[in-house]
């Protein structure tokens, strides 16, 4: 039997996706960096998978990128998360086949041992397109969306919550279309193993 090996890990032996993400975001993250360990805080460890395709994205880099090592306590000012390209079509909860495939990989990774003793959040994102109050609405709903999918696949429900950001924390400028779909995001948060 042969061993399978991601595309991404053919590219660049000895790195996961996780360390190749981080790698191209250092050099324009090493300022914002240095200043949250300047201010004495814990940085917040957040993989960034939103402009990766889909089909090179494996279990196991949704896995390197939210577990921690056992017996360590998941601090709340640096929890781990993952930002994945969950797209819905426009206003709607409807998710698109892309989003299926990858939410199975996420199904896949949760259900690991590394991850099986952690509980979830799932949390959904907007542009600033439309009203305040609908883009609210319409996070609460992608996101219990995207935990339902999970749950249905085996995901123990007291594992998971879930909950809408609306347009409330961008990462990305609302002005232009990319920068809108950088927005709509879902992001998956390893809140630690305490209830």
């Amino acid at each position: 039997m042969t061993k399978r090996t991601s595309p991404c890990k053919a590219l660049m032996p000895g790195l996961g996706l996780l360390g190749r993400t981080l790698a191209r975001a250092a050099a324009s993250a090493t300022l914002s960096f240095a200043w949250v360990l300047a201010a004495g805080a814990e940085p917040i460890s957040v993989t960034d998978f939103s402009s990766v395709e889909i089909q090179i994205i494996e279990p196991g880099d949704i896995v390197e990128a939210l577990a921690v090592p056992r017996g360590t306590k998941v601090q709340p000012d640096a929890r781990p998360r993952v930002r994945l390209p969950v797209y819905f079509a426009f206003n709607s909860t409807e998710l698109g086949p892309e989003a299926l495939q990858l939410l199975a990989k996420v199904v896949k990774a949760l259900r690991g041992e590394d991850l099986e003793s952690f509980n979830f959040s799932v949390e959904a994102h907007t542009d600033s397109v439309g009203d305040l109050r609908f883009n609210a609405n319409l996070s609460e709903r992608r996101a219990e969306v995207v935990r339902a999918f999970l749950q249905e696949r085996g995901v123990s429900e007291e594992r998971l919550k879930s909950v809408g950001r609306g347009e409330e924390d961008p990462i990305d400028t609302n002005v232009t279309v990319a920068g809108r779909q950088h927005n709509r995001r879902v992001e998956i948060i390893n809140m630690g193993s305490e209830s």
